[in-house]
């Protein structure tokens, strides 16, 4: 079972790597330049209800793995399980330290800089959880499931399941922007460029090197 051997280091790779992402995806909301697909979606719950946007992530991820469990269980590992629980605390903790920290008057070129760093710690984090091969976060198994059940090549089925997440998350009231656009088009090629960094932090705790190829 390659999932769950190297367990315990696979989880604490997808830790880090959920921890580097939603520092950087925070990063974007902090700067009200809008946010990627998920998280428009968090922040139109959150302002809906009432609750933090840790809890309305908490909230939405647990609503995603109920339908998984119901039209596809075997998509569901550990890591999924896992993300749900410190996804939330995380986010939270991430708007409580820009709230308090991040300048709310900036100049132009600081905003271009950060949006910038931004979208690389979103790709070196995302890089990250997928070498741990733990599993996904329940809402990116949605399109994958989507994506077996319709004849439709993942890509789409991925771009249908942001669309629906900017669509319903601006409806409620999230933040759409500049951002969200940067995120789409950048978050791919980034994935791409920073996998190495992944690598090697895999490979210090301890995870095989035949597996990170």
């Amino acid at each position: 079972m390659k999932r769950f051997s190297y367990l315990p280091q696979r989880l604490f790779v997808l830790l880090i790597g959920v921890a580097v992402t939603e520092f950087g995806s925070q990063l974007f909301v902090a700067l009200d330049v809008g946010a990627d697909p998920f998280m428009i979606l968090v922040q139109g719950v959150s302002r809906q209800t009432g609750l933090s946007y840790g809890q309305a992530s908490t909230a939405l991820m647990l609503l995603c793995l109920t339908g998984i469990f119901w039209f596809d269980r075997r998509q569901i590992h550990p890591g999924t399980i896992f993300c749900m629980f410190c996804l939330g605390p995380l986010v939270d903790f991430y708007a409580f330290l820009f709230g308090r920290f991040l300048p709310q008057q900036r100049p132009l070129p600081l905003t271009v800089l950060l949006i910038i760093l931004g979208c690389i710690i979103v790709s070196i984090g995302i890089g990250i959880s997928v070498r741990s091969d733990a599993g996904a976060c329940a809402n990116d198994l949605i399109p994958v499931i989507a994506h077996e059940r319709l004849p439709l090549a993942l890509r789409w089925t991925r771009m249908l399941w942001d669309f629906s997440c900017i669509l319903v998350g601006f409806a409620l009231g999230g933040t759409f922007g500049v951002g969200t656009v940067i995120a789409l088009t950048l978050y791919g090629p980034g994935l791409q460029f920073f996998l190495p960094v992944a690598n090697r932090l895999a490979c210090v705790v301890g995870l095989p090197q035949n597996e990170l190829n």
